[in-house]
């Protein structure tokens, strides 16, 4: 079993079945997931656009937006490999969830919900891509190698949103409405985990 996904916060795990799903679905869960590094790209330079006079927040987030968008010309080498094509962007019920539930009309709590939500969805991804890799390795090598890379770029992006909300919450800690957040996700997640796509 992958180490990645070793040390991630969160409150619940995808059921194994899941990935079985994934792995009988390959097409679908590439495709999928050219969307969600494209989205991770766009949501990077989104935060760079609200908050251009934080610098760390700035060179994490360019940083972070370059990495994506290498990661989704290697899921579109793959994609094109396999003569398929990258699917078209469409709702999204675990992320379009979790943006429901944040603070959006005063500063720093909404700058400190994004980032906690970013954090969430790079834990939660990070896990995805273990658990189909679990699954993967002894059927499907280049995907699995893909994976192998993938999962500890999404352990290292949650642990960077996670710091950059920290240090934007320096009066307070941050313990408590961290650990809201990771119950939100636990209670929404428990309705996913049928779909083929990344967080279906």
């Amino acid at each position: 079993m992958s180490t990645a996904s070793h040390d991630l916060p969160l409150l619940s795990r995808t059921p194994a079945s899941w990935a079985e799903i994934a792995a009988d679905q390959l097409p679908t869960f590439l495709a999928d997931h050219g969307v969600c590094e494209q989205q991770a790209a766009l949501t990077a330079l989104n935060l760079v656009a609200h908050y251009p006079e934080d610098d760390e927040l700035v060179n994490h987030m360019t940083a972070l937006a370059a990495e994506e968008v290498l990661h989704l010309r290697r899921v579109l080498r793959l994609l094109h490999s396999r003569g398929l094509r990258l699917a078209r962007r469409r709702p999204n019920a675990y992320v379009n969830g979790l943006r429901s539930m944040m603070q959006t009309h005063r500063e720093p709590e909404r700058k400190i919900d994004r980032l906690l939500v970013g954090a969430l969805i790079e834990a939660r991804s990070c896990e995805r891509f273990t658990c189909l890799l679990d699954v993967l390795e002894s059927r499907d090598a280049e995907v699995a190698d893909l994976l192998r890379d993938l999962g500890p770029a999404e352990k290292r992006h949650w642990e960077m949103f996670y710091a950059l909300a920290r240090r934007a919450s320096p009066e307070r800690p941050l313990d408590r409405p961290w650990r809201v957040w990771l119950e939100r996700e636990r209670e929404l997640m428990s309705g996913l985990g049928s779909g083929p796509t990344v967080h279906g």
